[in-house]
């Protein structure tokens, strides 16, 4: 169990007499964090390992599109997008940074983030050097506060080694934007997909995923997480205080 996991728990209980919360309403996060904090997820065989497991929420490693309405949105707001990601620089971007995951995940080649968004963190700049693109996701439900929202580019060779992110209260989403032809996919859990330009999907990080650019070109997509459909207004509050909480362990430098 990651000393973390534990120690983050009275940033909780914190905030729950700031605030005046009912403990009762938060009965699940609560009883996640104190579950998690007597598991090792390194040693469990299941394909769905967060180091934070909240339990009571519906678990699919992939899912289906006609569940999020706005996809179709996200999709039609592509060719802007996509401008704004080729005006910052494209795959070869001045301004994104190694991936705080490289030094223990990328297995080859490199992987890069331009960052609007990491647990709770703005970057201003970036917000406002793609204004297209953070207007196509200004509506959707815990982008700021739920999790990841960046550029992600990868090299060509590039290879993230198999992975679980770090809690299951959100649902992540890549809309191609730079996909080469042939050689790029991504496994979730035992199905692998690929992307394509313009289209866009969404999976659930908290299982087991692998990621791999065996193409001779860059790959590019835009990523970033949504809240789990099925939490509750307080929960996501709670929870979006907690990312604040855990951005200090986890990205001590970001």
């Amino acid at each position: 169990m990651p000393a973390w996991v534990a120690e983050s728990r009275a940033y909780l209980e914190r905030w729950i007499d700031e605030q005046g919360v009912d403990r009762g309403a938060l009965a699940r996060v609560l009883d996640g964090m104190d579950l998690s904090a007597t598991r090792e997820p390194s040693t469990e065989r299941s394909v769905q390992r967060p180091e934070v497991l909240v339990p009571g929420l519906t678990a699919s490693p992939w899912w289906d599109s006609a569940s999020f309405p706005w996809l179709s949105d996200l999709e039609e707001a592509f060719p802007r997008i996509l401008a704004e990601f080729t005006e910052v620089g494209g795959l070869s971007a001045d301004n994104a940074v190694s991936h705080p995951n490289t030094g223990n995940l990328a297995r080859s080649g490199t992987w890069s983030a331009y960052y609007f968004y990491l647990l709770g963190q703005e970057y201003s700049d970036h917000l406002a050097a793609c204004p297209d693109t953070v207007t196509a996701l200004s509506t959707l439900d815990g982008v700021r506060e739920s999790g990841m929202c960046y550029f992600s580019i990868m090299s060509p060779g590039a290879h993230v080694a198999p992975h679980c992110g770090f809690v299951n209260t959100r649902l992540r989403c890549h809309l191609g934007l730079v996909v080469p032809e042939d050689g790029c996919r991504m496994r979730v859990a035992d199905e692998t997909r690929t992307w394509a330009d313009g289209r866009a999907f969404v999976f659930d990080d908290s299982f087991e995923h692998e990621v791999w650019n065996d193409s001779g070109a860059g790959r590019a997509v835009l990523l970033f997480d949504v809240w789990h459909p099925e939490l509750t207004e307080i929960e996501k509050r709670a929870l979006a205080h907690m990312m604040t909480v855990w951005k200090t362990f986890l990205y001590r430098d970001n």
